[in-house]
Order: structure tokens, then sequence, then C-alpha cells
């Protein structure tokens, strides 16, 4: 009688981890979808332009396809970002472990720019600091020169 309902639990909770599973996978897969489908509607522009040109090819009808060379150079080009864009998902498939990882490589990227940032100012709290050490030593210098010149000339007056 007690192992119904922490049979039923478990079960319960075995489906959620399961379709939290699948929704995470679907989720990642989703990008993927949609470059398929961008590459059925490829696949369907050829097939109409190939129809198009057959359709001109016989010798009763009058249908040519005017800007022909601006077509192709449009599917090749299209044809090209297509498949950049599998290359580019793929690497990405397999290089997944690290692609999760990069909230934490930011947030170190983050960490080390602010211990850079507290170095650099503390640098120049630093440079400040001699600065104003120099400064401090030249006004005393010149304040006792000045000291010394007015004691000389004030025991030359008498």
């Amino acid at each position: 009688m007690f192992w119904l309902p922490a049979g039923g639990l478990s079960a319960i909770a075995l489906a959620g981890s399961w379709a939290l599973y699948r929704w995470r996978e679907g989720k990642r897969l989703i990008t993927l979808s949609h470059l398929l489908d961008e590459i059925d509607r490829f696949n369907e522009m050829v097939s109409a332009v190939e129809i198009f040109e057959e359709l001109g090819a016989t010798q009763n009808s009058t249908l040519i396809l005017e800007i022909r060379q601006d077509v192709l150079e449009a599917l090749h080009l299209t044809r090209e970002s297509l498949e950049c864009g599998l290359m580019t998902e793929r690497v990405m498939r397999k290089h997944q472990r690290f692609m999760s990882r990069r909230s934490e490589m930011f947030s170190s990227i983050e960490r080390n720019l602010a211990t850079l940032q507290l170095l650099q100012v503390s640098d120049e709290a630093s440079d400040y600091g001699r600065l104003l050490n120099e400064a401090i030593q030249i006004g005393t210098s010149v304040h006792r020169e000045l000291s010394l010149e007015e004691n000389s000339h004030n025991k030359l007056s008498a």
C-alpha cells in the first residue's frame, strides 16, 4: 500500500524530468530547425526555377526567364549563406560544452577587467602621490633658496 504513492510520485518526477530534458534539447535545436526550413524553401525555389525554364524551353511557349542571371546569382548567394549557417551550427553543436560555459568565461573576464581597473587606479594614485611629493620638494627647495637669498641680501644691505 505504501509503494503505490511512492511509485506514483516517482513516475511524476521521472515524467517531469524527461519533459524538462526534451524541452532543453528542443530549445537547442530551434536554430537548426529554422535553418532546415530555409533549406527546404531554397530547394522549392530551385525547383520552381527549373520548372519555369523547362516551360520556357518548349517551342510553343513564350515564357522566358528575363532576369535569369540575376536569379541564378541570388540562388548561388543563398546557397552559400545556408552552407555557412549549417557549418556554424555544426561547430556550435560540436563545442556545446564550451558554449555552455560562456557565462562563466564572461564573468571571469569581467572580474579580471575589474582587477585591472583597480590596479590602474592604484597606479594612477601612486603616480599622483609621486608627482605631489616632487612638487612639495620643489616648492620647499625654492622657498629655502628664496629665504637664503633674502638673508644674504639683508646682510649685504646692513
